[in-house]
């Protein structure tokens, strides 16, 4: 999936021209109250025959509609349409998915916009985690999204999926550009990733090597190393166990023999067993060290 710059954005459709807003100051001769206070007098006159004579028809719904109309027609008369919409904060969030979210026309009445409808669709989207809809007047709509980070790909039921810092899924399908994620696997293990992840970061260096967790009996984890080792760390004090393995990989090398799995479950006691037929294990008698 292709990296999209963070910062501003101006989205470009046959709907809505997203234009520069730099422009040269001018001094406004009216301000967006006024503007709006013309407008509706001006709307007033025009409906007021249309609405007298629907009344002798009885038509209640009628003339709500007209005077709906007739308002919002006054303000584009008036200079109050939308002409730029700003968006902030977009990284990931697909133009296309957005543009159909938002769904505004150049030239709607901007007091026409339903600014909470458009947030309840933009926050249906995979990588929107909020979003802020403010008026700008007198032309300008601005969105301001706060995006899901990804943090690491869940395994369940032979799937992949993205998960946020939040453990929330993010529903994206194209999961090429996050194949250096760690995967965890768990029902419950999205919930946890954050922190055991922290805890594996404050050993850089074996932390690099991870490839996968998974939650053990909702209490403990299995972690990873270099596709072939399993470290059993404890349910109590995860990162005392992680920073003594570091320690012992940097003074002895013991991630560099024939090891499959490393027991530390028990504190003060650390298991290593080793791969049948290998050369340490014909030294140790078969035993686990």
């Amino acid at each position: 999936m292709r990296s999209l710059k963070p910062g501003r954005h101006r989205v470009s459709s046959p709907k809505v021209p997203f234009i520069a807003l730099a422009r040269s100051r001018r001094r406004r001769l009216f301000t967006p109250g006024a503007l709006l206070f013309g407008a509706f007098m001006v709307g007033l006159v025009g409906v007021g025959l249309a609405i007298w004579h629907e009344r002798a028809a009885g038509s209640i719904g009628r003339i709500m509609s007209l005077l709906e109309t007739a308002f919002d027609q006054s303000m584009v008369s008036s200079g109050l349409a939308v002409r730029d919409v700003l968006v902030e904060g977009r990284k990931r969030t697909a133009r296309a998915a957005l543009l159909e979210a938002v769904s505004i026309r150049t030239g709607d009445p901007i007091y026409g916009v339903k600014l909470d409808l458009i947030r309840m669709r933009v926050e249906k989207l995979a990588w929107v985690k909020s979003v802020r809809i403010d008026r700008r007047l007198p032309n300008t709509i601005y969105i301001s999204l706060i995006e899901r980070e990804p943090l690491a790909l869940w395994q369940r039921d032979g799937e992949l999926s993205l998960i946020d810092h939040d453990g929330e899924v993010i529903l994206e399908h194209r999961l090429e550009a996050f194949q250096d994620l760690p995967i965890v696997i768990g029902k419950n293990a999205p919930a946890r990733t954050q922190g055991i992840l922290k805890v594996l970061a404050g050993e850089p260096d074996l932390n690099r090597r991870v490839r996968a967790l998974t939650w053990v009996g909702e209490r403990r984890w299995d972690v990873r190393v270099d596709d072939r080792i399993k470290v059993q760390l404890p349910e109590m004090d995860p990162r005392e166990a992680w920073s003594q393995l570091a320690r012992l990989e940097r003074e002895h090398g013991v991630l560099r023999r024939d090891v499959v799995a490393i027991d530390m479950r028990l504190r003060d006691q650390l298991v290593v067993r080793v791969a049948p037929g290998s050369t340490t294990a014909k030294r140790d008698d078969g035993r686990d060290t």
